[in-house]
């Protein structure tokens, strides 16, 4: 489940643009699918064709500005995700 933006795309594609060349630089391999600005807000699968439950609506947030970005490898195990930081990019 994820949430996309209203506005703010523009700004964040060029944001997304850094976060691409600090990862190339970090000796990632570029993206090869277009970035779409979202937020990830649960993953979950479905069991033997179980439909996922409704969910409500998204909340009604206040605009907030982001001061750091964190870039994190994430690596699946038995356990589930573990996130380890590999880079942090100050915002001004």
């Amino acid at each position: 489940m994820w949430l996309g933006l209203r506005s703010g795309q523009e700004e964040i594609g060029e944001l997304a643009g850094q976060v691409e060349a600090e990862s190339a630089r970090a000796g990632l391999e570029p993206e090869a699918r277009r970035y779409h600005a979202h937020l990830t807000l649960a993953r979950a699968r479905a069991r033997d064709g179980a439909p996922l439950p409704d969910l409500p609506a998204p909340p009604d947030l206040e605009a907030w500005r982001a001061d750091e970005l964190i870039l994190y490898r994430s690596r699946l195990g038995r356990g589930g995700s573990v996130y380890e930081p590999m880079r942090r990019l100050r915002l001004s």
